[in-house]
């Protein structure tokens, strides 16, 4: 209550002509709030028109657009990250979510257009929507290893996956969500890797949010050049990457061994790479990390919806100093 009030005191303050201005812009020093804020974020594969889905293209009641903008306005995340979603979904989710009170400005990226349930363009990808103005163009990186083809009104096209990132402003700081639905090829994800540890393209001073359906499971080998620890403590490999992951520190399942994780028994291991399966199969393939050196305290949540075969995936962060 007191940080409300400490913002609202200081918003009536700014001149009214500036305060537009100053959420559009993001220019407010970091570390001008107080440390600590919580980012909130959700993940979502909605199936929203590959060939296994229920429904196919849709944007009405009943779909899981519909219930993924309900879910929205219910948990009012800063950032949000979809899967196998139709460009005409895309739009409709940005009206939805604009009707219901939480708008988001989101950007799409296509993955092939081959998908005759998502209308006349049948153009299919992903997405990533933020709470606060975009500040930049997003940006798209196909991978370079694909072998995959979606075969479909007589035609076979190629499947190009890749990585969009888009940069926006979460509580006055500066931040790159990232979104992905990447293949079984370990290739794709290890090109993850090299391009978040790119000091060029993803500075270290800036925090960083990626999640999205990654098609591998914690204990497999692309996912070690994401997490920034081991899988365990009896895995012997450096950490070689940046990011902590939303459900990495849930003991329910550091002794399961389920979901492609492994088993973390020493009561002294606070995290382990493993977590609640996401899809149907029982497996933990969807993700939502950030960047250790900007968020501590992860915590992960799922909730099973029948619209499609993934669950929808929320996380919390706090920021850092």
């Amino acid at each position: 209550m007191r940080r409300r009030y400490q913002l609202a005191l200081a918003l009536a303050l700014v001149p009214l002509a500036l305060v537009g201005l100053l959420l559009r812009s993001g220019t407010v020093k970091e570390g001008a709030q107080p440390p600590g804020e919580l980012l909130r974020v959700l993940e979502w594969n909605i199936c929203g028109a590959a060939q296994n889905c229920s429904n196919r293209g849709s944007t009405g009641v009943g779909t899981s657009l519909a219930r993924l903008a309900e879910q929205v306005q219910f948990r009012t995340p800063d950032l949000l990250s979809v899967n196998e979603i139709c460009h005409a979904q895309f739009v409709a989710l940005q009206a939805l979510l604009s009707v219901r009170g939480w708008r988001m400005e989101g950007a799409y990226a296509q993955m092939h257009d081959n998908v005759p349930a998502c209308g006349s363009d049948s153009s299919y990808g992903l997405a990533v929507f933020s709470r606060e103005p975009l500040t930049a163009p997003a940006q798209y990186r196909p991978f370079a290893s694909t072998s995959e083809e979606y075969v479909a009104q007589g035609r076979a096209e190629r499947v190009r996956r890749g990585v969009l990132c888009a940069p926006t402003t979460v509580k006055f700081r500066r931040v790159v969500l990232c979104g992905a639905h990447s293949g079984t090829e370990p290739d794709q994800l290890v090109q993850a890797q090299e391009w978040f540890a790119d000091a060029e393209l993803f500075p270290p001073d800036v925090p960083v949010v990626f999640a999205g359906d990654l098609n591998q499971q914690p204990n497999e080998a692309p996912l070690a050049g994401l997490y920034s620890h081991t899988r365990g403590e009896k895995d012997t490999y450096e950490p070689r990457g940046r990011f902590i992951e939303a459900d990495e520190s849930d003991r329910e399942w550091f002794r399961q061994g389920a979901a492609g994780g492994v088993r973390c028994d020493d009561p002294g291991v606070a995290r382990c790479r493993n977590g609640a399966p996401t899809a149907d199969d029982g497996r933990k393939i969807d993700y939502i990390f950030a960047t250790e050196a900007h968020f501590n305290s992860p915590t992960g949540r799922t909730e099973d919806f029948p619209e499609s075969d993934h669950v929808l995936y929320e996380a919390s962060f706090r920021f850092l100093e």
